[in-house]
């Protein structure tokens, strides 16, 4: 769930394959390149960016809100 052009509140799978495209996106990169320096193949990218992790990472998700965490993913601090 976008929270702000440039972070994502993880509640779900679904949430983060949002984040993971806005940022591959927002980076220039397509999907095939993305795949490709990664050394996975582009359908099982597009199925990562839709949300398709399997049980564990859902479990894991629904873990951290039972005990009241959340996951935010942002683009790094440029550090200087």
């Amino acid at each position: 769930m976008a929270i702000r052009d440039d972070e994502y509140l993880v509640i779900t799978a679904r949430d983060l394959g949002a984040a993971l495209k806005h940022f591959r996106t927002a980076a220039g990169v397509t999907q095939a390149d993305a795949a490709e320096a990664m050394g996975i193949g582009q359908p099982y990218l597009s199925s990562l960016e839709g949300g398709k992790f399997g049980s564990s990472l859902t479990h894991a998700l629904r873990l951290l809100r039972f005990v009241d965490c959340e996951v935010i993913v942002r683009a790094k601090e440029v550090r200087g």
